[in-house]
């Protein structure tokens, strides 16, 4: 069976973040570190904040930083642990999203932005994770999809916003949706098609072959009403 299927970019978010928890070890250590995606990683697990679980975000028409957000959050067996009790190990997990995503030979590599001169959460502990061996995952969606890599530094005169430097990932596994819709449904995914209007803005469109697509078609319809709330609470 084949089908074809469009999903919004939170939607997007969520069918990773759903497959996160499938993939990942909780009996693990986990390092949680900021993103959108992640924070809809914690709220699946029933971790909620006010405040959003980013450290930056292009916002507002602006490369923003933000502010006020809530404490790193590591888990161990689903509980938090402090960071004050953590070193990160060769055992341990270290998921850390991105704001590129590109293909050279059909392999997937990404990159973050820093806005922080010391690299951020990239210069503080995933160069460590690197170093150690950690279980690194990189969730990101085809929304952040770009042509090719462009080494970038906050070298420059202008701004809209935060200057940024553009960090590639050398270390630690690539997870999209592509591998999301294997894990969670078995089927096989590619992209044919982005973009949209009337509320579809930044969409992309996938075929999928496999068996059982009735019920990925279903969950996709519900995935993609899934939206973040003002108060901090992602809705169905």
């Amino acid at each position: 069976m084949k089908a074809q299927v469009l999903l919004t970019p939170w939607g997007a978010k969520y069918l990773v973040a759903k497959a996160l928890l499938k993939k990942i070890d909780f009996s693990k250590r986990i390092y949680i570190a900021y993103g959108s995606l992640n924070q809809i990683f914690l709220d699946l697990l029933g971790f909620s904040y006010e405040e959003k679980y980013v450290a930056g975000c292009f916002a507002n028409n602006k490369l923003n930083v933000t502010k006020n957000r809530p404490e790193i959050v590591i888990l161990h067996n689903k509980r938090k642990i402090k960071i004050s009790e953590f070193d990160l190990k060769k055992d341990d997990y270290f998921i850390k999203g991105a704001n590129a995503l590109w293909y050279e030979k059909n392999k997937k590599y990404a990159a973050v932005a820093a806005a922080d001169e010391k690299g951020g959460t990239y210069g503080n502990f995933y160069i460590k994770a690197a170093c150690v061996g950690a279980n690194v995952i990189i969730p990101v969606t085809h929304e952040k999809l770009i042509p090719y890599f462009v080494p970038a530094t906050q070298n420059v005169d202008l701004a809209m916003g935060s200057k940024i430097a553009m960090l590639k990932f050398f270390y630690g596994e690539v997870f999209s949706e592509i591998e999301a819709f294997k894990l969670l449904f078995d089927v096989e995914a590619k992209v044919i098609a982005a973009g949209g209007i009337e509320g579809n803005e930044g969409s992309i469109v996938f075929l999928l072959e496999g068996e059982n697509l009735k019920e990925v078609v279903e969950f996709i319809e519900d995935v993609n009403n899934y939206r973040y709330d003002k108060k901090g609470e992602f809705l169905l």
